[in-house]
């Protein structure tokens, strides 16, 4: 008795609402003038509100044959299709309210009852599908049980129709060759009568997958209803022509297929789903990595092969690396010398390098004319761009062997560019100056440009260091007094060496303009050899020191003018 009364209360309460509806839509007509050009429009948008409602979806369970229980499953499908469909038009009617919902003319007050009545409709059948479409689905599968399947006609049908397909495809194929030809010769006319049978030819198509699902569905019913294993393999054929009926049907015919497997074989199926999704995942990943990106030559080049060429390369960067790090790590052992180190591992990294390449082009199968084709691309993309980088390579590698530029040689470019040679490479050079800052110079500066190596023979360097005294000073005692002060210095300078004379002189240079001026002649080596405006400074400092001792004075610039005579001139001064 509850229930009877709450079902009136609920009828009733929907009547009220639609008669509160039709009421707002009377009221909205009669504001509007029968001579308005929207009058019409809004009459008939009137009468859809009104015939907008609400049915409850089902399924036919009365069957004759398998042809009915076919349509049935076909009217489940549509279902599915409708209720994973309606998330996208509840919010794509939610969007237009929202726009409608500040107009005032009558046709969008008719267009936002209309939409407001079918989000109603929408929301109520996304709910009752969502309640009930399992139900459904067990409902169906059950039955399943009192048809006869005839799995034998269904196999000659698909033998027909793939032969069929197969000459649809081929016919498909030249179609597409007589397109291209007609595109070349620009001829309009057997352009579009191509396109028209194309057009014909896959609707055709459509049809034959179409009736191949229809035949493939008879099978897996059969073998659902005697509990035959082989249904997961039927379903592969069937996910497979569903696919040429749209994005949409062939999801809803995968949810519902793995729904009737659930029902029939319960964990079983979960077990075998779970195992065919891992291959089918397996499957796609060596499709992929076996699709085909490019040709060199006659090979196709695939993503497997890509990444083996990479991965051999990764490698060979890998040891080589690790040469030079065991060259580095034997070079205090050997006592070999950091410039030949340096040469060892960089000749024998890009050794490993170009071995490491050749390798990969092997194990991916491409031949020495493979090789030509790509060497002559390079070649012309040298000629045009990449002159630069490898007059740097082949200017590292004369380097390298010549050794006229060492690791550990102090050079000078120019006038502000000097520093220690810290790293030879294949196309470039690092300079590390005294203000501890590493300078990246190409190669082919050093064979193109003059360079000053100041450590090549070896590391001694002899330096001038020019100094004056003022006019009237006694030049020998100046030259005995320096001499004295550097004997006596605590500086750093050689005084003897094997097989050159080194010993500290002065050289008197020339009378100058202000003063009489000097250089002092003396050799360093090393580090001292490499800071020249330091070595210099403890060395003016030296001789300043000596000087103001002895009294000798250093001037600073001074000019003296003189006047002969004098020259007589006049004054006038005007008078206004």
């Amino acid at each position: 008795m509850k229930k009877i009364i709450f079902l009136l209360m609920v009828i009733m309460f929907s009547f009220a609402k639609d008669s509160s509806v039709d009421t707002q839509i009377n009221q909205i007509i009669s504001k509007v003038a029968k001579n308005s050009p929207n009058y019409s429009l809004d009459v008939a948008l009137a009468n859809k509100i009104k015939e907008l409602k609400f049915n409850k979806s089902v399924i036919n369970l009365d069957f004759k044959n398998q042809y009915d229980y076919l349509k049935s499953f076909y009217n489940l499908i549509e279902l599915q299709i409708e209720l994973n469909d309606l998330p996208r038009k509840i919010n794509e009617i939610n969007d237009k309210l929202s726009i409608l919902q500040n107009l005032t003319d009558p046709t969008s007050k008719l267009q936002y009852l209309y939409y407001e009545k079918l989000l109603q409709i929408y929301n109520k059948t996304f709910k009752y599908l969502t309640e009930n479409m399992g139900k459904m689905e067990k409902s169906l599968q059950k039955r399943i049980f009192s048809v006869k399947f005839d799995t034998k006609q269904a196999k000659v049908n698909i033998q027909y129709w793939r032969k069929f397909l197969l000459q649809k495809q081929k016919e498909f194929e030249k179609l597409n060759i007589d397109l291209q030809k007609w595109q070349v010769l620009n001829n309009e006319e057997n352009i579009q009568n191509v396109k028209r049978l194309i057009k014909i030819n896959l609707e055709k198509q459509r049809e034959i997958y179409k009736h191949l699902f229809d035949n493939q569905l008879i099978i897996w019913f059969s073998d659902l209803k005697n509990k035959n294993k082989n249904a997961f393999k039927d379903d592969d054929d069937l996910l497979k022509y569903s696919k040429h009926s749209g994005k949409e049907f062939y999801n809803a015919v995968n949810q519902i297929i793995t729904d009737f497997e659930n029902y029939t074989f319960g964990t079983k199926a979960l077990v075998y789903g779970a195992k065919k999704e891992a291959e089918l995942t397996l499957h796609k990943i060596i499709s992929l990595f076996n699709y085909p990106l490019f040709n060199v030559g006659n090979r196709i080049i695939t993503p497997l092969n890509f990444a083996l060429f990479v991965l051999i390369l990764i490698f060979g960067w890998f040891i080589g690396k690790y040469y030079k790090h065991i060259i580095y790590k034997l070079r205090h052992s050997k006592n070999i010398s950091y410039a030949t180190a340096t040469l060892l591992a960089n000749m024998g990294y890009y050794t490993i390098l170009t071995l490491s390449f050749l390798i990969a082009l092997k194990v991916v199968g491409l031949d020495l004319s493979s090789l030509a084709i790509i060497a002559g691309a390079l070649s012309v993309g040298i000629g045009f761009g990449l002159q630069n980088v490898v007059s740097n390579f082949v200017s590292g590698i004369i380097l390298m062997f010549e050794r006229s530029i060492k690791v550990g040689d102090y050079i000078q470019i120019d006038q502000d560019t000097r520093g220690e040679v810290v790293d030879i490479s294949m196309r470039s050079t690092v300079i590390r100056t005294n203000d501890n800052i590493n300078l990246i110079i190409p190669n082919q500066s050093f064979i193109q440009n003059n360079v000053i190596n100041w450590t090549l023979g070896d590391d001694i360097v002899r330096f001038r260091v020019p100094f004056g005294v003022a006019y009237g000073s006694d030049v020998d005692e100046v030259e005995k007094v320096v001499l004295n002060a550097l004997k006596n210095s605590n500086l750093h300078y050689i005084k003897k060496y094997k097989d050159r004379n080194v010993e500290p002189h002065i050289v008197f240079l020339e009378l100058g303009d202000s003063s009489l001026n000097f250089e002092l002649f003396i050799w360093v080596r090393g580090e001292y050899a490499r800071r020249p405006r330091r070595t210099r400074s403890e060395f003016l400092k030296m001789i300043y020191k000596a000087l103001n001792e002895a009294g000798i004075s250093i001037p600073f610039p001074q000019q003296d003018l003189h006047i002969k005579e004098s020259v007589p001139f006049e004054i006038k001064i005007k008078k206004d």
